[in-house]
């Protein structure tokens, strides 16, 4: 068989979802860490202000983008404000008000009012222990250099501790630092949103409850878009990969069978 005709057919299998994607696909049972992760955030009190600290670039899209937008939605359809800020620098601004801005028009929220960019602060150490004793002294004013105090969901904020949630979304090793600092020093709860390549690292703060939930990687945000009730571009992901394992595995089994046929004739 030539192999353009595979290629060809394995294009049409990944592609195939993104063209088509009501078709029929179901999803496995999502796993515990990240049902808690769900469950934790549906408990919330209406009205909850939580922190998303976007910390990854573009590279690391695919994976953790979809994440932010499915747990935003619920965010949102609960009337909570969420404070936007990344310690990766430009490409976490970047990330954040992209997901942020295709979530708020698709459910009606302004900026300012349910959400804010907060910006890149260098330092995480010195950011993440400064914020626990005077959060207007790191974060004054959001990226458009509105003061703090001018915004109504942030200007009684004193210390981090007056947040509900922080949801670290992550492709490198700013997990760990919430998790050490925010975490462990001021009790506030963490849920990590993570790359694959990095969520094994993550499992001990899970399994000793140091976080309230763990979302791994595309499949982990996939779940998280099941859980939610909407077919994002995780679950779209999964179903193009899950098609081209299926093609591959296909013309693995169809070589094996015309190889042992040919062997067999042959003789």
């Amino acid at each position: 068989m030539e192999r353009q005709i595979l290629y060809a057919v394995l294009f049409v299998a990944l592609t195939l979802p993104f063209v088509f994607p009501n078709i029929p696909f179901k999803t496995p049972e999502p796993s515990p860490e990240i049902k808690h992760a769900y469950e934790f955030v549906e408990n919330l009190p209406q009205g909850c202000r939580v922190i998303f600290s976007i910390d990854y670039g573009p590279s690391s899209m695919p994976e953790t983008h979809p994440m932010v937008m499915a747990m935003a939605r619920q965010l949102f359809k609960k009337d909570c404000k969420i404070a936007v800020l990344t310690l990766l620098g430009f490409g976490g601004i970047l990330m954040g008000n992209d997901a942020m801005n295709t979530v708020s028009k698709q459910m009606g929220k302004e900026y300012g009012k349910d959400w804010v960019m907060l910006g890149f602060r260098p330092g995480i150490s010195a950011v993440l222990t400064n914020i626990g004793v005077d959060f207007k002294s790191v974060y004054g004013s959001d990226v458009k250099g509105t003061p703090i105090t001018e915004i109504e969901f942030l200007k009684d904020v004193k210390t981090v501790k007056d947040f509900d949630l922080v949801v670290d979304f992550a492709a490198g090793g700013t997990a760990d630092s919430w998790i050490q600092i925010t975490g462990a020093r001021y009790g506030v709860p963490i849920i990590v949103g993570s790359t694959a390549v990095i969520a094994p690292g993550l499992y001990p703060y899970w399994q000793a409850g140091q976080i309230k939930g763990l979302i791994g990687g595309l499949r982990g945000a996939a779940d998280y878009e099941k859980l939610v009730n909407t077919k994002g571009l995780a679950t779209i992901g999964m179903m193009s990969q899950t098609f081209g394992h299926w093609v591959i595995l296909f013309f693995i089994l169809l070589g094996n069978i015309f190889y042992f046929f040919g062997r067999r004739f042959r003789k």
